[in-house]
Parts: C-alpha cells; sequence; structure tokens
C-alpha cells in the first residue's frame, strides 16, 4: 500500500504546542456531555463535572492516547478485502450517501433513492482504489424509505453491491445496534466480528466543544464489541472555530481527544481514528469551504498532530464547492486530494462530492478515483537504482537515437508511469474524430459501463434472508403492523 509523509507544514515543536493547547482547553474549559451514562463513567474516571460540562484532566487524555491502538485492521466480507490502518499508509474512501444526486442523464440535482446507493456502492466496488466505503446506511433520508428504517435498507443495498468494507451508522442506539446485528450475520457471530471487525462507524463531535446524546448512544454500542470508531470534528473556521487555523487546530484536537478519552473509558483498547473534517467558511455567502486551500492545509496539519499521537488519522480530499464538473471542481478536488495524501492521512474521505459535499455524482465518483490513481502513483516516488538510473541503455543509445524499440522501455513503462483511463491525450483532430467529448461526458460513459458490466461478488443467499428478517423486525418496532415497506420491490 501507498505511504504519505512527505509534506508538512508543522515543526515539532509547532505540534507540541497545539497539543498543549487541547489538553489545556480539556482541563480549563471542558466540553459538554449530554448522556447521563457517559458523564458517570467519566466522573469515575476522574473528571470533574459541573452539569452536562466535563473537564478532563491531562492525564486521562494521555492514558487514552496511549491505550488507543496504533494500528488495526478493518475486513470487508470478500476473501482477501481488509485494510490495515497504520503508519502513513493512504487509503480512499468514497462518499456514497448525500442527501442529493446529480442525475447522470438531466444533469440536474434530486434526492438520492435507494436504487441510485446500490448503484454509487456498486461503482465504487468496480474500482481498485477505493478501499473503504462509506454507505446508505448512514444517510438520515433515502427517498421513498421512511427515516425510521433508511439505515437497515441503506446497509443492506450497500452490502449486496460490494463485498468492500462497509461503514454503520451511529445516530442512536438502536440504529447502531441494527447495523451491528446486520454485521454479527455477515461476519458468523459475535467471536468473529470481534476477530475480524466487518463494520466501523463515525463519531461527530459537534464544534465548539459538545458532544450529542444519540452519538454517544452509537458509540456506546460500537465500543461494546471493539469495532473501529472515526471520531471526527468538523469545525468551520470563524464560524464554529477559531477563524485562525492555529486556533481552529487546536480546538480540534481538543474535540477529538475528548470523544478518543470517551471511547478509551468506556472499553479501552477500542481502534479509533483520529478525524478531521475542517474547513474555512466563507464569510460572503456562510457556506463551508470544502474546496478551499485552508482544508488541505487542516489536513496536514492535523495528520501530523495524529502521527504524534500515533493513532490513525481520517481527513478529508477531492472536496469542491463547484456544482458542476467544471474546471473549479478539478483544481478544487486535485488540490484538496493530493495535500492529504502527500502528508499521509491513513482514510481520506468526500471521493464523488461536489456542492459542499451536500450532492453526489456518480461521475464524480469515476473522475475523483482517477485523481487518486494519479495521487497514488505520485506517491510512490522515484525509485533511484541501477537498472532505474539506465546508464548503460544510455551509452547504448547514444547520441541522436531513440529508446521506443528498447526492452527496458516496454519493462519498466507501466510501473514507472501512470496512463490515465479517462483523461485525454490524444492529438486535436483524433480527438475531434471520436466524437469532441469532454471528461464529464467520458465518466458518465464510463459508470454505464460499470453498472452494466460490473458484477460484485454476490451475497450469500442464508445471509441475505437473514438481514431482510433483521429489517422486517425494525420495521414492526417502529411501525408496528402498519406501514412496512414492500421489501422485495426495492433491490435489483
Amino acid at each position: 500500500m501507498i505511504e504519505g509523509g512527505q509534506l508538512k507544514f508543522l515543526t515539532k515543536e509547532q505540534i507540541y504546542e497545539i497539543y498543549l493547547g487541547a489538553l489545556d482547553i480539556l482541563q480549563n474549559v471542558g466540553v459538554r456531555v449530554r448522556e447521563s451514562s457517559v458523564l458517570k463513567a467519566l466522573e469515575e474516571a476522574g473528571c470533574l463535572i459541573n452539569g452536562e460540562i466535563v473537564k478532563m484532566p491531562t492525564h486521562l487524555i494521555e492514558e487514552a492516547v496511549r491505550k488507543a491502538p496504533s494500528r488495526f485492521t478493518i475486513y470487508g466480507r470478500g476473501p482477501s478485502t481488509k485494510v490495515r490502518m497504520e503508519d502513513k499508509k493512504v487509503y480512499f474512501q468514497p462518499m456514497i450517501g448525500r442527501l442529493n444526486i446529480l442525475d447522470a442523464k438531466t444533469g440536474k440535482k434530486r434526492r438520492t433513492n435507494l436504487q441510485d446507493v446500490a448503484n454509487l456502492v456498486k461503482i465504487a466496488d468496480a474500482l481498485p482504489n477505493y478501499h473503504i466505503l462509506h454507505s446508505g446506511a448512514i444517510m438520515p433520508h433515502i427517498e421513498g424509505i421512511p427515516d425510521e428504517v433508511s439505515h437497515v435498507y441503506g446497509y443492506l443495498a450497500s452490502v449486496k453491491s460490494s463485498s468492500k468494507i462497509i461503514k454503520g451508522t451511529c445516530r442512536g442506539r438502536n440504529k447502531a445496534i441494527d447495523c451491528i446485528k446486520m454485521a454479527l450475520v455477515l461476519a458468523g457471530g459475535e467471536k468473529k466480528l470481534r476477530e475480524k471487525p466487518n463494520i466501523y462507524t463515525t463519531y461527530n463531535v459537534i464544534s465548539p466543544l459538545e458532544h450529542d446524546r444519540e452519538m454517544l448512544e452509537g458509540l456506546t454500542e460500537y465500543v461494546k464489541y471493539g469495532l473501529p470508531v472515526d471520531v471526527t470534528s468538523e469545525p468551520q473556521m470563524g464560524a464554529t472555530s477559531p477563524v485562525t487555523l492555529a486556533g481552529t487546530l487546536a480546538q480540534q484536537t481538543a474535540e477529538v481527544l475528548s470523544g478518543i478519552a470517551i471511547a478509551q473509558v468506556l472499553r479501552p483498547g477500542t481502534p479509533v481514528f483520529f478525524g478531521t473534517c475542517g474547513a474555512a467558511m466563507d464569510m460572503r455567502y456562510g457556506t463551508i469551504a470544502l474546496g478551499g486551500v485552508e482544508a488541505g492545509l487542516l489536513n496536514v496539519a492535523h495528520a501530523q498532530i495524529a502521527q504524534f499521537c500515533q493513532i490513525p488519522s481520517r481527513g478529508t480530499g477531492a472536496n469542491t464547492n463547484a456544482k458542476v464538473l467544471d474546471f473549479q471542481a478539478g483544481y478544487e478536488k486535485a488540490i484538496t486530494l493530493m495535500m492529504p495524501a502527500m502528508a499521509g492521512v491513513n482514510m481520506i474521505f468526500y471521493p464523488g462530492t461536489i456542492e459542499h459535499a451536500e450532492t453526489i455524482s456518480m461521475e464524480s465518483l469515476v473522475i475523483d478515483h482517477e485523481i487518486c490513481s494519479i495521487v497514488s502513483r505520485a506517491l510512490k516516488g522515484i525509485k533511484v537504482n541501477e537498472n532505474t538510473l539506465a546508464l548503460d541503455l544510455i551509452d547504448k543509445v547514444g547520441q541522436g537515437g531513440h529508446f521506443l524499440k528498447e526492452h527496458h522501455t516496454i519493462d519498466y513503462l507501466q510501473a514507472e508511469h501512470y496512463t490515465p483511463k479517462l483523461a485525454d491525450r490524444k492529438r486535436r483532430e483524433d480527438w475531434e474524430a471520436g466524437g469532441s467529448k469532454d471528461l464529464t461526458n467520458v465518466a458518465r460513459e464510463k459508470v454505464q459501463q460499470l453498472l452494466d458490466e460490473h458484477k460484485p461478488l454476490p451475497l450469500n443467499k442464508k445471509n441475505e434472508e437473514e438481514l431482510f428478517q433483521i429489517i422486517k423486525e425494525v420495521e414492526k418496532r417502529e411501525f408496528g403492523n402498519k406501514g412496512r415497506v414492500r421489501t422485495e420491490n426495492l433491490f435489483y
């Protein structure tokens, strides 16, 4: 697997200063915790409690950092599908569930439905540089599905469409339990789930300095099984965090450390990500500038702080504020993806999105995969040895010759050069003869090809029946005997 770590903006002294600032915030300002059982556990662990405000002593935070694993593995349902989070290894996680989708046929935004979820996951399953997947289980709303059961329908649609790692939701105790039950079916029982976790979740700290009750309830369920939790802060600079990057990093680090501390108090050794989704707020429009260079800067610094704590990191990349796949989308996506990758962020999230990550696009999913592939080649760097220096070959070809016919060229071409699958490098005349297609049109054709030709690893029929049974149980819990969704009409 590729590794980053080549790009650094903070010195060791600056990292430590930000870390100390975060410890100061937690000990003297504290965080709000809106769940009684977690408050009790934190009080027993030595925190000072005043109502819902929790002040965390430095020794508790540093103990939590020591207890959090520096490496862990998450597994898909495929026989060889797994990712090992450690050091500065880089993996890409595309976005799947957004409230809106850019319709490939009309080019207009509309609500995302269950078939869209299945299609998006299927496309991501087909693309090799997408390693770990967001899912329909995370979506608070899927068009045509009652919100109370969208998580289980979204989870089933996702695991049917991919054998890669699928994320579950953390929004509330019941929904977390439902997703974990479904993961237990696929794992083959609790013992196997603990040995080879096939589900993870994202736990969002609310900026500034607040832990929501529903999220805490969900977190509690995941940590019972020792499942990986992506503890992520999403500050907007100038709105929910200081306008300065250093101030935002201090607050964000405090927020993430407080979430990690809660996880370790509840179950020592819980695998966690040190996560960020931070960006500037564009004060002109009140929008989050996910495509801004500040997001890249925050990701790089965040990776350095996570590496200092020796905890795997999660960040964002391939972000854009553009509404269509235009020149703006291209440069924002490339910049925001390259920076965290070069910093060694372990899990980079958001490929596939446009419009401040409010909308998903199948074409963007395909284009962003190409950017991920280019970034992967860049991270491999330049190999310098006797064979790659090719001094004997240069001597052989001499002045005025060429290297096209040499075996060395054939032997090293694919390893040394990345050949894009979508980007056009033809002469203009040949491009025009092929229909003068721009990148979006090429991506649209690729989307259709993948939907027509890719065959995900089939879901075991017995497992599928068990997952449907869980859905029926959830519907009965939520609706009684009324209003059950007709499941047989919802899946291809």
